[in-house]
């Protein structure tokens, strides 16, 4: 049977979509359209990128969006850090109309099974065998529960450490272990409002709550 190691938050990402471009953004087409004698002109951009790697932390700035992508390495408070960072970017530049909050959490629960029994165990207990699912070498499963304008999300599988390290994680570590259960939950709130810090801590919170029994019940599944 699986080995009860601890579960680890590997990488937290916060997302909030607005109805329209940010003032900055707005200020600079406006610009555009003087320069370019084009009353039309629309603004197309990367996002701005902004690393902070002693604190393991990304702030993404785009015409309509800002996200937060941290990579923790302890059990430091999370949800407080992306209300005060987000709250302080309104301070500066105030946000228009949210159109959608989203929070992810990313875990990984080690086991001392090799990957290819990690992969079985998996298959047992959330498939129905067929051939086709005999036969794969890796399996992914996503699931979606709607409720009303709150659609929650799960996407779990085995996974080693050098797939983590490269698709996932910023500021890839050392010490990930060798095999084990990767698990992204996913809370997405869809509905327009004003920006207000309230209701971003009412969605880290309810976010937070969700994401802990969703995992407890996944994790339980493979007991």
């Amino acid at each position: 049977m699986p080995e009860e190691n601890a579960v680890e938050l590997v990488k937290t990402i916060f997302n909030l979509q607005f109805a329209s471009a940010t003032r900055p953004w707005l200020e600079i087409r406006d610009m555009l359209r003087v320069a370019g004698s084009d009353p039309q002109k629309e603004l197309q951009a990367n996002p701005v990128l902004l690393d902070q790697q002693e604190r393991r932390q990304r702030v993404i700035l785009a015409v309509r969006a800002v996200g937060v992508e941290l990579e923790p390495l302890g059990s430091s408070n999370q949800a407080a850090t992306i209300l005060e960072l987000i709250t302080g970017m309104n301070k500066a530049s105030n946000f228009p109309a949210v159109a959608q909050i989203q929070h992810t959490c990313l875990f990984i629960k080690p086991y001392s099974l090799p990957f290819h029994e990690l992969l079985s165990l998996v298959k047992d207990r959330y498939l129905h065998s067929n051939p086709l699912v005999e036969a794969a070498t890796d399996v992914g499963l996503s699931l979606d529960e709607q409720e009303g304008e709150i659609l929650k999300h799960a996407q779990m599988g085995p996974m080693n450490a050098e797939q983590l390290r490269s698709q996932y994680l910023i500021w890839p570590r050392e010490d990930i272990p060798d095999v084990f259960l990767f698990v992204a939950l996913t809370y997405t709130r869809t509905r327009e409002e004003p920006f207000a810090p309230e209701s971003v801590d009412e969605l880290l919170r309810s976010a937070g709550d969700w994401q802990e029994r969703q995992l407890r019940a996944v994790l339980q599944a493979l007991d």
